[in-house]
């Protein structure tokens, strides 16, 4: 009780204390207060300091010891300074490969409309694996046979053959875009599919095809695939036909990818299998171009004609004059060939080229007779009997009991 009385009577006088003093004074007493309250008063050492911000201490950065194979390939190369090199002088960069690819290899240029540029990537796709052979996509978009005013082929196909780009091969795909007037030089446009536009349109397949057989290049023309459009279908069947006749007659090589990509009716169908035998979509939503699995499905129809070639081009002997052979001063004399030109000898034949595969056919469908029916099974031989003849003993319709012994065969 004593001591209770003695706290709030320290309380009291700090009241009064605070009442009286000013703000420093009144913290002062406030710390005395509850420093004899809760064991002394803290010392000066003890009160609190504001902090001072120390300056931020920079660092030298040290480099890390380069490791011991770093050091030797730095001797091994080391690397010029700008100006020894020269100031025109340009660095070749790993990046540039195709500059490097393009020496020494078979160089295979795609020439057509947007239809031939997908096939260029999937032959791109069928030869990734095969360094010896190089496709150039050389096609135009929006291009074709009729609109020579947009882009003339004949001109463009010349200018190839003749500049500065090593060509091989050629492979054109063409007639997407010409389903469209022919415009002549005297203003005067063809009708579409009439008889004077493909007399025209095949003149221009045939002086395209010659430009490549007069420099020695084989040609691979592709056919036009079957389309969604009905009416483009129509004009593509005309474009396959006239190509067909003409490029081939000129030297080129004619490639077909109606079937292909149809289904067992000669229908329009936007999936079928690819070169592995799955179904997947074939072409694009606008029902004319192809996907990139029927691109690389299209190139795998021309990838025989390409390494055909290539293929005659390296076992091809090199050209070299032929010795006349010795011959001995006690050998019989030859008789000499009437005329006095040597026999000709006839030179051995090559084996004929291997067929392609043939046309897929799903096992679902049903089998159609020619006229669009149901194939139906032929009708059974009559093998039985006729009604009320009696069975021949032994035979396996004799059914008499009991059992007739059949006669013994005679020896």
């Amino acid at each position: 009780m004593l001591r209770f009385l003695i706290r709030r009577r320290r309380l009291l006088a700090l009241v009064c204390a605070l009442s009286l003093a000013g703000p420093a004074e009144a913290q002062d007493a406030i710390s005395d207060f509850f420093g004899t309250l809760f064991g002394g008063r803290p010392s000066n050492t003890q009160r609190y300091r504001p902090r001072v911000a120390r300056p931020p201490q920079i660092r030298p950065k040290v480099r890390a010891a380069p490791h011991p194979r770093e050091r030797r390939i730095a001797k091994e190369n080391p690397a010029r300074p700008a100006e020894a090199q020269g100031a025109g002088a340009v660095v070749p960069q790993a990046g540039d490969q195709a500059a490097q690819q393009q020496q020494g290899s078979f160089v295979v240029a795609v020439l057509g409309d947007s239809e031939a540029a997908i096939l260029a990537r999937g032959l791109e796709d069928a030869f990734s694996g095969d360094r010896r052979v190089l496709v150039l996509n050389k096609a135009q978009d929006d291009s074709g046979l009729v609109r020579d005013d947009f882009y003339d082929w004949r001109k463009g196909a010349t200018a190839l053959l003749e500049g500065p780009q090593r060509v091989d091969m050629a492979v054109m795909q063409i007639g997407v875009n010409d389903n469209q007037a022919l415009r002549q030089d005297a203003g005067r446009a063809l009708e579409p599919l009439s008889k004077e536009f493909n007399e025209a349109y095949a003149r221009r397949v045939e002086e395209i095809a010659a430009f490549f057989r007069d420099k020695n290049v084989p040609l691979v023309w592709v056919g036009l695939p079957i389309m969604r459009n009905a009416a483009l279908s129509k004009a593509a069947l005309i474009f396959n036909d006239i190509a067909k006749q003409n490029a081939t007659a000129a030297g080129a090589h004619y490639v077909d990818l109606w079937e292909a990509f149809s289904d067992v009716n000669s229908v329009y169908k936007a999936s079928g299998p690819d070169v592995n035998g799955a179904i997947v979509r074939l072409r694009s939503a606008d029902g004319v171009h192809f996907s990139p699995a029927g691109a690389r499905k299209a190139a795998y129809f021309v990838e025989p004609e390409i390494k055909k070639v290539l293929a005659s081009l390296q076992t091809a002997p090199p050209t070299q004059p032929e010795q006349p052979a010795a011959v001995s001063p006690d050998a019989p004399a030859q008789p000499a060939a009437p005329g006095g030109t040597e026999p000709a000898v006839a030179a051995p034949q090559p084996p004929p080229a291997p067929t392609l595969v043939g046309k897929v056919l799903p096992l679902n469908d049903q089998a159609l007779s020619p006229g669009g029916s149901l194939a139906s099974l032929p009708a059974p031989a009559n093998v039985t009997r006729p009604p009320g003849a009696p069975a021949k003993a032994g035979r396996a319709d004799d059914f008499s009991w009991p059992a007739k012994d059949a006669a013994a065969p005679q020896k």
